[in-house]
């Protein structure tokens, strides 16, 4: 007999969803087992064949890879990769799904980052927060406290369990819920990511394709209450904005989202002191919003703008892999290194793409890429590098 699950993971469907996905799967960076996009292409039926043979019995998700993403005002967000395997069989999940939650109130005007096909990404918060700041100068920004560090899991299952309507796929999806760090791309991940504040066994980790609907199933009725205020504000996962036409509207929204997450056993931190990431923001002053700034222009507009200081530290994480203990450390051979370097390329390029600078922040990329290539091939070749012309330099991509 036929249920969700034998569905969603059919050969048709992982078909549709690898053609709907395999572009964004093929750019981006690998997981724990190194393997790429490309990789798993290559064996397309039979990598298929093994997600359907791991879900059969007794099913748990590899660990996950740390990858530290600089933010403008210093420190890492912790970005946790699963394999290209484990992202497939998340996105065919989601696609059984994801076509239900709009009757069960996910999809609202509040909250963006759940459904692509509805505008609703990054680049549309972005889009939609820079036009509203355009009617409302005042910027309210919170950022929810340590908020996948610290979601009770016992919550999100709860959640799961009484949203997701198809119950077959629960076995699959809750074990996601405990999925781990178990590798980092940085020499010294284990250091950054309890820097971070990341603790096993606690919350949830960001970056499986999963982890928005989890915070969206958890928060569902919070966009409900702000809905029903009637302010005009965005939550894309855990980040909050809201535009008013005076401090004193700015602070009396803090304290009633303050009152809702209390109760959830969340907080958004004390405002406007040192350090902190819940601020307001004075018409005339660039506010940050997911990895941007939204600034003042001349005309009395808004746009987006990606601050120096972010550009100068995402430029420092190419500077980082053009060290070869570094890559060893990495698991990072010559033959790899190619793809390495343009999923990076590819990631942060499109991160940040819709900045008014973003042609900045590409030639940052691009020259510290060429840069780090030339010091690998400094350190294993030696002086023989220095000895190339012209011609051979166009040919390894270090001119």
């Amino acid at each position: 007999m036929k249920n969700s699950l034998t569905t969603a993971l059919s050969v048709a469907n992982m078909e549709i969803v690898w053609r709907f996905e395999k572009a964004r799967l093929r750019k981006s960076c690998f997981g724990i087992d190194r393997q790429t996009g490309k990789e798993f292409e290559a064996r397309l039926n039979y990598e298929f064949f093994k997600i359907r043979q791991q879900v059969a019995g007794s099913f748990k998700p590899k660990g996950l890879l740390a990858i530290a993403k600089p933010k403008p005002n210093g420190g890492n967000r912790i970005i946790c990769v699963p394999t290209v395997s484990d992202r497939v069989l998340q996105f065919c999940l989601l696609n059984e799904f994801r076509p239900k939650l709009e009757a069960r109130g996910l999809l609202n005007s509040v909250s963006y980052g759940l459904i692509r096909s509805a505008r609703r990404g990054v680049g549309d918060a972005r889009k939609r927060a820079v036009a509203l700041r355009d009617l409302h100068g005042w910027v309210y920004k919170a950022d929810i406290e340590k908020f996948f560090d610290k979601i009770p899991r016992e919550a999100v299952r709860n959640a799961v369990t009484s949203i997701i309507s198809q119950r077959s796929l629960h076995k699959i999806i809750l074990p996601f819920v405990d999925a781990e760090i178990e590798d980092g791309f940085d020499q010294n991940w284990q250091d950054i990511v309890t820097k971070a504040g990341i603790s096993k066994g606690v919350g949830v980790r960001q970056g499986m394709p999963l982890s928005p609907y989890f915070a969206g199933m958890l928060l569902r009725d919070l966009d409900r209450a702000i809905e029903k205020r009637g302010t005009p504000a965005i939550r894309y996962i855990d980040d909050i904005v809201a535009f008013f036409d005076t401090e004193k509207e700015c602070l009396a929204f803090h304290d009633f989202l303050g009152s809702l997450l209390g109760e959830m056993g969340l907080s958004v931190g004390s405002i406007n002191t040192v350090g902190a990431k819940t601020a307001t923001y004075h018409p005339s002053k660039a506010a940050e919003f997911l990895g941007m700034e939204i600034c003042p222009t001349r005309n009395a507009k808004y746009d987006l703008r990606i601050s120096q200081k972010c550009i100068e530290k995402v430029g420092s994480k190419f500077a980082e892999i053009g060290n070869i203990d570094t890559l060893l450390q990495r698991r990072v051979t010559l033959l790899r290194f190619g793809n390495y370097v343009d999923a990076m390329e590819s990631g942060y390029i499109q991160a940040y793409q819709g900045a008014e600078n973003h042609a900045e922040l590409v030639a940052e990329i691009r020259s510290m890429k060429a840069a780090a290539l030339t010091h690998v091939l400094e350190q294993a070749l030696g002086e023989q590098v220095s000895k190339l012309g012209r011609r051979e330099r166009r040919f390894l991509g270090i001119i």
